[in-house]
């Protein structure tokens, strides 16, 4: 007989008289009891008991094997697993179910923070639409101004140039300088209107710029 067989014979013998005695055997306790052995082979061969125990239990009426206290304390641990197995069960099935419950909470908190992303978002296009749509009104009217001053501009350049024909005519005439505050008036007149032009056309590439950059903001992809 090998080594590995007599230990196993041995760890067999150790937790019948364990089990008898009501001790639960384990590999400590195994060792204890037959006072040598590794671990990794009296763990092997008390798995073989575990295994065993069950046929040994059920042919015990036909070839009993177990004395009486034996198949009692044998009973009470099947007993005492399958309440450790469903209590385990019980233990993994509420952890589940709160993991469960939790994942939704999860979801439902992203999907909600979504619809308000997507209102939130609406309302900022709706707001630059209604801008876009203020400055297109506000474009028009200063494209209006600037075609006026451009005409009142080139009438007040019509009427410069009259003057100074006619000053020159004048003074070409009469040799003094009548006409003078005439063409001085049409000049400041003119400068003022430069003045206007130039402004309502700063004003017109401000809205312009502004307005681009709206549109970019809208046609920008979510």
């Amino acid at each position: 007989m090998t080594q590995t067989g007599g230990t196993r014979e041995k760890v067999f013998a150790a937790a019948d008289i364990l089990l008898e005695q009501g001790i639960r055997p384990t590999q400590q306790a195994v060792r204890e009891q037959i006072g040598s052995g590794s671990l990794t082979t009296i763990n092997k061969a008390l798995n073989d008991w575990w295994k065993t125990l069950g046929e040994r239990i059920t042919r015990q009426q036909q070839h009993p094997e177990l004395p009486e206290p034996v198949l009692n304390v044998a009973n009470q641990l099947w007993d005492r697993a399958l309440a450790y197995a469903e209590n385990r069960f019980e233990e993994q099935r509420q952890q589940l179910m709160q993991r469960e419950s939790e994942l939704r909470g999860e979801i439902e908190r992203t999907e909600h923070g979504g619809h308000q992303a997507l209102k939130e978002l609406q309302s900022q296009n709706g707001r630059l639409l209604e801008r876009c749509e203020n400055l297109a009104n506000e474009k028009h009217e200063l494209e209006h101004k600037l075609l006026k001053a451009d005409e009142q501009t080139y009438r007040l350049t019509q009427q410069l140039d009259q003057f100074k024909s006619k000053l020159k005519q004048s003074e070409q005439m009469h040799g003094d300088g009548q006409g003078g505050e005439a063409l001085i008036e049409a000049r400041v007149r003119l400068s003022i209107q430069d003045e206007e032009l130039a402004r309502l056309r700063n004003r017109n590439d401000e809205l312009n710029r502004e307005n681009a950059m709206l549109r970019q903001q809208l046609n920008k992809p979510a």
